[in-house]
């Protein structure tokens, strides 16, 4: 679903072909806040095209290079487009951190082992965290209100990550992890 309306809304934007679309995906860092999956993106246009959600506006013809073909999207993509919308505000999950699992069994691992890890999850989340604020500061100024607040959020997240990930460094670091459960 998201690869769908990734696509069909790039196409809302005006028309384009599917490299520039994984253009535009990779310079607005979509990966790193939608799910899409690897490889799904000619794929889903071909459904798209065979839902009569996009269409062929044209093929540029290059003797050196492979046909480019240029997509548009139909009306019946615009309805499309909004069904999804309304399809993502509306879909919920269960968040599970990667963590969690770890942490279930937290007690058994080696304590020194333990606080290399969190020790590193640190560092890394320290990263993302500048990483961050590097793309705010690269394409928030321009942004659509919506992916401001796409930027905003995952920083968000990612500072109560690293306030997160810093107690449990300490609390492991007391011991409180080595401590077997109450039966």
């Amino acid at each position: 679903m998201a690869t769908k309306l990734v696509i069909l809304g790039l196409l809302m934007e005006g028309d384009k072909h599917p490299y520039e679309i994984q253009q535009i995906i990779q310079e607005r860092h979509m990966e790193h806040y939608i799910k899409l999956a690897k490889g799904s993106l000619y794929y889903a246009v071909d459904k798209l095209v065979e839902l009569e959600h996009i269409a062929i506006r044209e093929v540029i013809k290059d003797q050196t290079r492979p046909d480019k073909t240029i997509y548009y999207i139909t009306e019946e993509g615009k309805a499309a487009f909004h069904d999804l919308l309304k399809k993502q505000f509306k879909s919920e999950t269960t968040y599970y951190h990667p963590l969690y699992t770890a942490l279930a069994f937290i007690h058994h691992g080696e304590s020194s082992s333990i606080l290399e890890l969190l020790s590193a999850r640190i560092e890394h989340t320290k990263y993302q965290l500048e990483m961050l604020k590097r793309v705010y500061n690269l394409y928030g100024k321009g942004a659509s209100h919506g992916s401001v607040a796409i930027m905003e959020n995952a920083h968000e997240l990612c500072e109560v990550e690293l306030k997160w990930l810093k107690q449990l460094y300490e609390d492991a670091k007391k011991g409180l992890f080595a401590r077997k459960l109450d039966k």
